[in-house]
């Protein structure tokens, strides 16, 4: 076994404080009416699937489902026509059809702007403003010839409120504050917020199986867990440690068993939202493949 294993690897655990969104910001309109436009079936289709490729609408029902297709407006972008403008109060939130979007963000007066992001099929975005009763953050720009569609305050506020700014502010201090994530922005780890799912297991209980297929990433939000394999114990996890990315990176079935050694908190990422959102995080992930071959080699 390498020297940087010849204890088992333990990494470094965090503490964080969670801080709050004000109910004011996250108030619910009670008298909203929901709005109506007209539509043929074939742009309730298109809505239909674009709303099914964005996880800030996953768990609607069918009443709420309707609700956003009734609502939402289509709204076309020429390559460089600027969507939503940083420092203008926001209205509506959008769903990016097709096209790609670029956000630029000016951290001074009077400053140049900063590509930040690129929004593309399938991903949404205003929804700040609209959850913090705050100017736009950043400015966004059509990259390409772009289709959206834009749902207003009102829809958004009586459908997606309460829920996103629940999960966004119960992972938003975690998520800044697990090291592999540092390099994020905060429309990045917002994205991650929305796709998380919580998973809870008791001590004792297995995670991730050795040997079985991999389809999710996952974060240790509470508790403990360690990794194994023929038996030995050759990685310890504390909360903000990752793992699980292995098998995913590699499409391969997993390394080494995970067990839960106290009660556990653990939000996952299934395999697609992995490699949307976490692509530019593959050399980081993929530098600690070499660990885990050190840690396991002596077990072969």
């Amino acid at each position: 076994m390498g020297s940087m294993f010849s204890k088992v690897k333990r990494r470094r655990t965090l503490s964080f404080r969670r801080t709050g969104v004000s109910a004011e910001s996250t108030a619910v309109d009670t008298s909203y009416v929901p709005r109506v436009i007209p539509k043929a079936d074939n742009a309730k289709g298109r809505i239909r699937k674009a709303v099914e490729k964005s996880y800030i609408f996953k768990g609607l029902d069918k009443e709420q489902m309707k609700t956003v297709i009734d609502a939402v407006e289509e709204e076309r972008y020429r390559i460089g026509e600027v969507i939503i403008k940083q420092g203008e109060s926001g209205t509506n939130f959008y769903l990016l059809e097709a096209g790609t979007c670029e956000v630029w963000i000016s951290k001074e007066k009077n400053s140049s702007p900063e590509l930040v992001h690129t929004y593309h099929s399938g991903d949404s975005f205003g929804e700040l403003a609209l959850l913090y009763d705050a100017p736009r953050a950043a400015t966004v720009k059509a990259s390409t010839d772009c289709i959206l569609w834009a749902m207003d305050r009102g829809t958004f506020r009586a459908i997606l409120m309460t829920s996103t700014a629940k999960k966004r502010e119960l992972y938003e201090d975690f998520l800044a504050n697990v090291p592999l994530l540092k390099s994020l922005d905060i429309y990045e780890r917002s994205a991650i917020a929305d796709v998380l799912e919580a998973e809870y297991f008791k001590s004792g209980e297995s995670i991730i199986v050795e040997g079985m297929p991999g389809d999710k990433f996952y974060f240790l939000v509470e508790g403990t867990a360690e990794a194994k394999t023929r038996g030995q114990v050759v990685m310890k996890y504390g909360v903000g440690d990752y793992f699980g990315e292995l098998a995913l990176l590699n499409d391969e079935p997993r390394a080494a068993s995970v067990v839960a050694t106290s009660e556990c908190k653990i939000v996952s990422i299934d395999r697609e939202s992995f490699k949307r959102l976490l692509g530019k995080l593959e050399d980081i992930l993929h530098r600690r493949k070499s660990e885990y071959a050190s840690a396991t080699s002596s077990y072969k």
